[in-house]
């Protein structure tokens, strides 16, 4: 493994449940997300951030780096090419979602997803890393 590539999740989590996103990339690999994706050249890992909630949420939900807690920062191979390795730099919403999710460029389906629920293929940032970090802190409703 090589390449490094620097990438960011975001957590909302609404009532007990993870807003999990099916985009045009992880439906290569028929897994499920969290609203997210890569740091461009230039750009901090908050401003990435940011930059990804306005295109996959957008509808004019403001959002700003107040609204986002740091919780994880990891390493590990890239689902899509084992041959690339990521640093995921995971935050925590600390604003709820106040416009309707509609599916658009990159987004194909939006899911709040329930602990325990089946039928969806969460990418091993969420199953490994996000859920057991949720679960210790309370985040889900049991």
């Amino acid at each position: 493994m090589n390449e490094v590539k620097k990438v960011v999740g975001i957590a909302f989590i609404e009532n007990g449940k993870l807003l999990i996103v099916r985009s045009k990339r992880s439906s290569k690999t028929n897994s499920w997300t969290l609203v997210g994706g890569g740091v461009e050249k230039g750009e901090t890992e908050i401003v990435a951030a940011l930059r990804e909630i306005n295109e996959e949420i957008g509808q004019g939900f403001e959002f700003d780096e107040q609204d986002l807690l740091p919780i994880l920062c990891f390493k590990e191979a890239a689902q899509s090419d084992s041959n690339v390795m990521i640093e995921m730099n995971m935050y925590l919403a600390t604003k709820p979602i106040h416009v309707t999710l509609i599916p658009n460029d990159e987004i194909l389906d939006y899911h709040w997803y329930s602990l325990g629920e089946v039928g969806y293929n969460l990418s091993s940032s969420i199953r490994e890393h996000f859920l057991p970090y949720a679960i210790q802190k309370g985040l889900f409703f049991k």
